[in-house]
């Protein structure tokens, strides 16, 4: 006598707390914004001389403020796509299982790439470099919470 096996049932769709939507979209945004600061430290935007700059000529004050702009942009953006895909996309995600997979290869490959090895801290001037980036960091927690705020709303 054949027995009819039952197929295989998805998992229900599980939504994700509030609070876990928006720790990861702050996680996120904090560390896209600490990968640009790494980029912009090796391609020599240092934040600390830029604040210093900060009450110069007009040209000058746009080269000043355009990282810390940038910074807080890719937060706003991080946190928020971060905050939408887990809002909106119900877990288990096993549909998605090669797209994560090719996502945190390439997320990988890009921090290779902005590591700097010349990590050398200067003995002048760096409890301002701490308090410049910690400053900076703060920044962009606020944006991503900003960002995912939007995202989730919506």
């Amino acid at each position: 006598m054949l027995r009819m096996q039952s197929p295989k049932r998805e998992a229900a769709p599980l939504a994700q707390p509030p609070a876990l939507i928006y720790a990861a979209a702050l996680t996120c945004g904090v560390l896209a914004s600490l990968a640009l600061q790494l980029y912009l430290r090796g391609a020599g935007f240092e934040l600390a001389t830029l604040w210093e700059n900060m009450f110069a000529t007009s040209t000058r004050q746009l080269r000043t403020t355009g990282p810390w702009w940038a910074i807080a942009g890719l937060a706003f953006l991080a946190g928020g796509i971060t905050a939408a895909a887990l809002s909106r996309l119900p877990l288990p995600w096993r549909r998605f299982r090669f797209l994560r997979w090719a996502a945190g290869a390439a997320i990988v490959f890009v921090l290779a790439q902005i590591g700097d090895p010349r990590a050398a801290s200067e003995a002048v001037g760096a409890g301002l470099n701490v308090a410049v980036n910690l400053v900076a960091l703060a920044l962009a927690a606020v944006m991503a919470l900003a960002g995912a705020y939007v995202a989730v709303r919506r």
